[in-house]
């Protein structure tokens, strides 16, 4: 893969993710939308598009990926407890911080947040992930970038990230234009955190998790400022997660 290939690949999946977003436009859809059974379905059919035109974006260059490795079970399993420990501390932390006591939802509201979670939240996330997170890395390491090469083009590859959420943002969430600015710049915040958890972890699987506990923000409770500790929770553990792996490399 070279490099304007990999760009090529993000820019058309800018806009097809901007292309999607103009369909928010209409009333209608807006209406059907508002349903969230409706939404589910739209999003999986959605979804499903995206994939088929990826697939056809990447067919070339499947051979230089070890997608095997990369979406191995291990892999998810510790993203699944490294997710769970995280979600441990962020509430014990809490606690101790500002007294507060989790809020726990209705088993109703977990079984729907559960059905969103999984058929839009995580694979949306994991496919975003895969992107502009693990594509620019896994170029950088095979042409051999140096710290700050892979820190430059992270920084290009999240500024592209930033803009594939510029149609939903206006169409879909109806946000004010004078605060678009503001609502990109957060995404493009996000995204840096998101790339430096990847680069730290090695983790697509817990990118994902952490991408898509951010999007759907219940995180299992309802308690009141969860989101600011809920990050600093999140590079605390991928830090933790980053020393363990130095120390047994020098192990071994």
């Amino acid at each position: 893969m070279r490099l304007k290939d990999l760009a090529r690949i993000l820019i058309i999946c800018c806009l097809f993710a901007n292309t999607i977003g103009l369909i928010f436009i209409t009333e209608w859809f807006q209406k059907v939308f508002i349903n969230w059974q409706h939404a589910i379905a739209s999003g999986v059919l959605f979804f499903g598009i995206e994939c088929f035109i990826f697939y056809l974006l990447l067919k070339p260059y499947l051979s230089e990926f070890a997608l095997g490795k990369v979406f191995g079970w291990k892999r998810f399993l510790s993203a699944v407890l490294m997710g769970l420990v995280v979600w441990t501390l962020t509430q014990v932390w809490m606690y101790y911080k500002i007294g507060t006591n989790p809020q726990y939802p209705s088993p109703q509201k977990v079984t729907k947040y559960a059905i969103i979670f999984l058929l839009n939240s995580f694979p949306n996330a994991l496919f975003e992930e895969f992107i502009f997170r693990f594509l620019p890395v896994h170029y950088a390491e095979k042409k051999g970038f140096t710290n700050q090469q892979l820190i430059g083009l992270g920084i290009i590859v999240t500024f592209i990230f930033s803009l594939s959420h510029v149609t939903s943002y206006l169409f879909r969430d109806h946000t004010d234009l004078s605060q678009l600015f503001s609502a990109l710049v957060s995404v493009y915040f996000f995204g840096m955190v998101f790339l430096f958890v990847y680069l730290l972890t090695g983790n697509i699987y817990f990118t994902t998790l952490i991408h898509a506990f951010d999007n759907n923000k219940l995180l299992l409770i309802n308690t009141v400022g969860t989101e600011q500790f809920y990050f600093y929770t999140v590079i605390f553990v991928s830090l933790l997660w980053f020393s363990a792996k130095e120390a047994k490399k020098m192990i071994s």
